[in-house]
């Protein structure tokens, strides 16, 4: 390392030491960097040793009838792949002679095909109507739902009309009799002329008691009621003689 004159080691280090805390290196990034270890032993660099590299292993001779044997075996077992593809060979040809080749299969997936075809769409058709009359069936039958609800909501509705219409007339038929600017006069000496009283009893036939008897006119000062002397519902007095009691 080269320094300029006038500078020392030492002066340089606090120039660093900011790099250093400024950047740290973790310990992945620094093994990732690196290669990759060597296995124990001899370092790969090396060539292989001598006793290695010049060894020359010579396989002993087989027995003669060892050979005499393999070759037997395997002249057999060629003879029995060639004859195996003749064989098959045969059955090929007699099944494309008869019809039954690859292109024959192929010929009758295709027909086999075509059937499916046409029966999914015989039956894709069938479906089709049977869903066609259910939803008509389903139409109908909402449509005959919704008639009757009309017909029983106009009934209702007629009902209603017919009910409130009587009420309009009873009370048409009632405001004959009602009180108004025009009648008041006509009104109230019809009520002076016929006096109403609410002060009365009921018995058991449902007659009417009145206590006193309705005037037309209140002659002298009215009485005041003190509460009932006697009972007048079943005209029996509870008020009994002194002698009686003796």
């Amino acid at each position: 390392m080269m320094l300029l004159p006038g500078c020392s080691r030492r002066a340089l280090m606090p120039s660093c030491s900011h790099l250093i805390s400024a950047s740290p290196l973790s310990t992945s990034s620094v093994w990732g960097m690196g290669r990759r270890p060597a296995k124990p032993g001899k370092p790969p660099i090396l060539p292989p040793a001598k006793k290695v590299l010049y060894n020359v292993v010579h396989v002993p001779w087989m027995k003669a009838e060892d050979v005499k044997e393999l070759l037997w075996r395997r002249h057999v077992y060629n003879n029995a792949l060639i004859s195996l593809r003749n064989v098959f060979k045969q059955e090929l040809e007699l099944k494309k002679a008869a019809g039954l080749g690859v292109a024959a299969l192929k010929r009758q997936e295709e027909e086999e095909l075509d059937q499916l075809i046409t029966e999914n769409e015989r039956r894709n058709q069938e479906a089709a109507r049977l869903r066609k009359e259910r939803e008509e069936t389903e139409v109908k039958a909402a449509k005959e739902e919704i008639i009757k609800e009309i017909e029983e909501e106009l009934v209702k509705r007629e009902q209603n009309v017919q009910k409130r219409t009587a009420e309009v007339l009873d009370m048409v038929e009632r405001s004959k009799n009602f009180v108004t600017a025009e009648n008041l006069d006509e009104k109230l000496k019809e009520a002076l002329e016929n006096p109403v009283v609410y002060d009365y009893a009921i018995d058991l036939q449902g007659h009417k008691i009145y206590s006193p008897k309705p005037n037309k006119y209140l002659e002298g000062t009215p009485t005041r009621q003190r509460g009932r002397q006697f009972d007048v519902t079943f005209g029996i007095q509870k008020k009994e003689p002194r002698g009686q009691l003796a």
